[in-house]
Order: C-alpha cells, then sequence, then structure tokens
C-alpha cells in the first residue's frame, strides 16, 4: 500500500469517544436470574427409539409419474355420445375434412381413449356406413377410419385385431415405403381404399362408453 501524497502523521482519521461515556456504561447481555447451565430447553427422543424405525414413505407397486390424484381430486369425465352406441363403444361421424393426423387429434380430443374408429365385423361396417350417410338419406363422402397400410401390412391404430376387411378390387396395391391412411365410400360404394395421410377427408371417431 502506497503513501498518498503530501501525508502527514497525525493527519489521519480516529475514532472519538462520544463526550460524556463512562466505561461500564455500555450495554450488555443479561443471563436471566437463577439460571443454571443444562436447563435450557431441548428436543427429547422418544423412549425405545432406535434410528431406523422412523416411517417412510412407500411407493406403490406398479406406481406411473402422472397418475398420482391431483390436489382438485379425481375427476371421471363423462361424455354424451353424439352418434350411435355400437357394442359399448359410441361412434361419432365428423364431417370436417381434415388429414389423418388432424383427425386422430379432434378424436382425443373429444373424450378419453378416443380413436379414428376400427371395424371389425361386416355388421359393424354396415352401421357406420349408414351412420356417415344418416341412414342413406345424404350422399356418402371420402371417410377416415382408423387403419394404417405400411409395406403392405395392414393395422387399426387402437390395436384392435385385423378381422375384417373391404377393400376395393385390386386394393392396398401400395408401392411406396410412406404409410398410407384407411378411407371408405371410393365411387359412392362402401369400399375401402388406401391413401395419403396427408389428404382431407371426413372421418369416424370411436370410444368406449362407461357403464
Amino acid at each position: 500500500m502506497s503513501i498518498p501524497a503530501g501525508f502527514r502523521q497525525g493527519t489521519e482519521p480516529v475514532r472519538k469517544v462520544p463526550e460524556g461515556f463512562k466505561q461500564g456504561t455500555e450495554p450488555s447481555l443479561h443471563i436471566p436470574d437463577g439460571f443454571r447451565q443444562g436447563t435450557e430447553p431441548f428436543m427429547s427422543v422418544p423412549d425405545d427409539f432406535r434410528q431406523g424405525t422412523e416411517p417412510i414413505l412407500t411407493i406403490p407397486e406398479g406406481f406411473r409419474q402422472g397418475t398420482e390424484p391431483s390436489a382438485s381430486g379425481i375427476q371421471t369425465q363423462t361424455v354424451a355420445c353424439k352418434g350411435e352406441v355400437i357394442n359399448r363403444n359410441c361412434y361419432e361421424f365428423n364431417p370436417t375434412l381434415l388429414a389423418f393426423q388432424d383427425a386422430q387429434v379432434f378424436c382425443r380430443a373429444r373424450a378419453p381413449n378416443a380413436e379414428l374408429a376400427s371395424v371389425t365385423s361386416g355388421d359393424l361396417h354396415s352401421r357406420l356406413v349408414s351412420l356417415v350417410t344418416k341412414g342413406g338419406e345424404s350422399n356418402p363422402v371420402l371417410t377416415w377410419l382408423g387403419g394404417v397400410v405400411k409395406n403392405q401390412q395392414a393395422s387399426w391404430v387402437d390395436g384392435s385385431e385385423w378381422s375384417y376387411s373391404d377393400w376395393m378390387p385390386g386394393h392396398p396395391n401400395i408401392h411406396t415405403d410412406k404409410p398410407v391412411c384407411l378411407e371408405m365410400f371410393k365411387i359412392d360404394e362402401s369400399w375401402w381404399t388406401a391413401a395419403d395421410c396427408g389428404l382431407k377427408r371426413a372421418s369416424i371417431c370411436s370410444y368406449p362408453i362407461t357403464a
């Protein structure tokens, strides 16, 4: 540390004692009367306590994060079916023209566990045709079902078994590695054909009805 230019010893600031101060008048901390060391309060350990016996929170078996109940309580969503109930599933026709993926998003926003409809029997197929055409009163429109064809292999997006089909003769005749999606009502028939998933079609949603 350098000494400032012009510095003279004795000019440095000093701490002054206040006027009228007498030693012994400074404040002090007092020990309470009658205090004896060892009488201060403390937290006691319960009798018979052994380390490792304290309670712990266990995680239930099969627990998945995100399945815990919310603070507001468990909400059970009930949706009124606006279409037709068939075999304890609700089927709803959506006339809005959407790409396949957007139609899936629409269904999933409609109800819990909703997907584009799978068609697993001839009776179900006939009833869905009637749903789309209002019993034959309306002209059929190209409509997405929940089927995807990849590498010449067809499957339902909801995991249903592929136990029925009504392909237009010569279909599906796919020569592309890109998945294509299942539509019905080609040339005013209820036949199924495979089309580019980005095309916009009407669609049918399906979801289970809770008892």
